[in-house]
């Protein structure tokens, strides 16, 4: 009872609810799972309580249960990704072929998959979801992308889907069928959701079984406090000898919890994985748990590369960032190794241009650093950084800041998300370069929101982007994902509005083609792409973001880690349900 009364004072009801709904399963009537077979997730995005817990449709929200649970629980993909390797991994679907043209994809299906219902899982299926987000296009998630992309989608023969591309996609099959991160594609049951509007479905029904999925787990209950994903009798991976056993996890429980709430969550051993931490913290809570393991052994890099990066953005159409000069004076009263050391406890590493260490990017650096060497913007230069501001008529006042051409005060403001530790650090270092910034801490819908409507100065954030091919971030300076003053952006990850059309006609060139460090050609578009975003700078890359996520190894063995890097880390990526199959309880 002291324990239970601890957990109240320290997370709230959730916890001790959760807790009190495993100790007295039977008496609604779900059976008892002991602990050491039971695996808690916090999930990925922070909440007080369970949103939407009668809406499991997952194109409702990319926020809501897709990504922090069904994934990895009731749905399946038809390929995964092993991000850390660039390696495909077969599950629903068995291969894919490409036309020459790169304009027709043929998917092949695996012969035996079975919905949690019994139903077989088909091309049917496939097509009838294509169909569905394609006409129900902006309104749910991924649906624009797939409507941008799919023409058409024709099943030949229960096990063949065709999909006929508006433009040449040598990377789509990748990108939408095996990479499941922001937005994923989760093929429905089309028995289910005919005559649906996929709109307002909310595919909930306990009743009758809903959500359906191809999946090991089914969800058996659902309310504020937390949601519960309990075992089935039966999977179609193990009767076709895709999978060789049923998961060893026999309960997975979703719970929410606050950013507040974690450390002490992980502490006590209350959750076994979840969002990542302050490598500080994580470092400090190892001593409470003994359980708790990085991706690393030893810090301070605890964490590994996820596809994204720490920048400042700017919004090229305020004045004076549309003029590149400024842009680079920025650049160089930067201090990375400093604002690492300082404001993220030397957990990650410094970078100049927006690339993470994926394997499948580690070839093309060799090939860049000829151009970040010659430019120079990994370097902090003061001297450098005076003299392209006196260069534009910029003048110091009495004050030490630099005053506008016509001596007016110039005052910027940067926007972050509260809590943020590197804005103080950057603020103070640029107004040690003489710029008068001050740091606008907002939350973090309203900093996304002046984001995308061009309600910045300059922000700073994470670029998400390129996991195995340098386009997928270099496309986000497209001219394409600009918009008028006032207008919204189309894509979050691309809020600066540069445009160039030398530039797009370079990225257009790159989609076209197949990715390949060993390819001359490609290799060339990349340095052209990337010679002009070193010399325009539209954003400040400043390092590589590495998560330190803490595991509970105290009930569960078989988390990936840099030794055995057999799957992301990353608990709202679709991959992740490759460690839901491997988990093994320690006793």
């Amino acid at each position: 009872m002291l324990e239970m009364r601890g957990l109240r004072m320290r997370f709230g009801a959730s916890v001790a609810a959760v807790l009190a709904t495993m100790a007295g399963a039977a008496a609604q009537s779900l059976p008892d799972v002991p602990r050491n077979r039971t695996l808690i997730s916090q999930g990925w995005d922070f909440y007080n309580q369970v949103p939407a817990t009668a809406n499991f449709n997952p194109y409702a929200g990319v926020l809501l249960h897709q990504r922090n649970s069904l994934h990895y629980t009731v749905y399946e993909q038809l390929f995964y990704t092993n991000h850390v390797a660039n390696e495909i991994v077969p599950w629903l679907a068995t291969g894919w072929t490409q036309s020459p043209d790169n304009r027709e994809v043929t998917i092949k299906l695996r012969e035996g998959a079975t919905w949690s219902d019994g139903k077989p899982f088909t091309s049917a299926d496939v097509v009838f979801t294509f169909n569905m987000l394609i006409a129900s296009a902006p309104d749910l998630v991924q649906s624009s992308a797939i409507k941008e992309w799919v023409a058409s989608a024709q099943a030949t023969d229960p096990l063949t889907v065709v999909v006929r591309l508006n433009k040449p996609g040598p990377r789509w099959p990748q990108d939408y069928l095996a990479t499941g991160q922001a937005g994923r594609f989760v093929v429905v049951p089309k028995h289910i959701w005919e005559g649906q509007d996929p709109k307002t479905f909310t595919n909930f029904d306990l009743a009758k079984g809903w959500p359906v999925g191809t999946g090991p787990f089914k969800l058996v209950k659902s309310d504020a406090n937390s949601l519960f994903y309990d075992r089935r009798d039966t999977w179609w991976a193990v009767d076709r000898g895709v999978a060789k056993a049923l998961p060893q996890v026999q309960r997975v429980i979703y719970i929410p919890a606050t950013e507040q709430a974690m450390p002490q969550l992980y502490a006590s051993g209350q959750v076994d994985m979840g969002r990542s931490i302050q490598p500080g913290t994580f470092e400090a809570i190892r001593n409470q748990n003994r359980g708790l393991r990085a991706w690393n052994e030893t810090g301070p890099v605890w964490g590994g590369a996820d596809g994204c990066t720490f920048a400042i953005r700017f919004n090229l159409q305020q004045k004076p960032f549309d003029d590149v000069s400024v842009r680079r004076a920025f650049n160089f009263a930067i201090d990375r190794r400093q604002l690492i050391d300082l404001a993220l406890e030397g957990s990650v590493l410094p970078a100049s241009v927006p690339m993470s260490s994926f394997e499948g990017l580690t070839a093309y650096m060799p090939k860049l650093k000829d151009l970040i060497d010659a430019e120079r913007i990994d370097r902090l230069d003061l001297a450098e950084s005076g003299r392209l501001m006196t260069s534009r008529g910029y003048k110091k006042g009495a004050n030490g800041f630099w005053a506008k051409p016509d001596g007016s005060p110039w005052q910027i403001g940067l926007s972050t998300v509260q809590g943020d530790p590197q804005g103080p650090v950057l603020t103070q270092q640029l107004r040690a370069a003489g710029f008068d910034v001050v740091n606008n801490a907002q939350q973090r819908t309203a900093l996304s929101e002046a984001t995308t409507t061009g309600n910045f100065e300059m922000s700073h954030g994470t670029h998400c982007g390129s996991l195995y091919d340098p386009w997928q971030t270099l496309e986000h300076f497209h001219t394409k994902y600009s918009a008028k003053p006032g207008e919204k952006v189309r894509d979050v990850r691309a809020p600066t509005r540069y445009e160039n059309p030398a530039y797009d006609a370079i990225v257009d060139k790159m989609e076209a083609m197949k990715p390949s460090p060993n390819d001359p050609a490609y290799v060339d578009l990349v340095r052209e792409a990337m010679r002009i975003y070193i010399r325009d700078i539209p954003e400040i890359t400043l390092a590589e973001e590495f998560h330190t996520l803490a595991f509970n190894y105290t009930y569960w063995t078989g988390w990936p880690n840099a030794k055995a890097p057999y799957a992301a880390p990353f608990p709202p990526w679709e991959g992740f349900a490759m460690v839901i199959h491997r988990l093994q309880p320690t006793r």
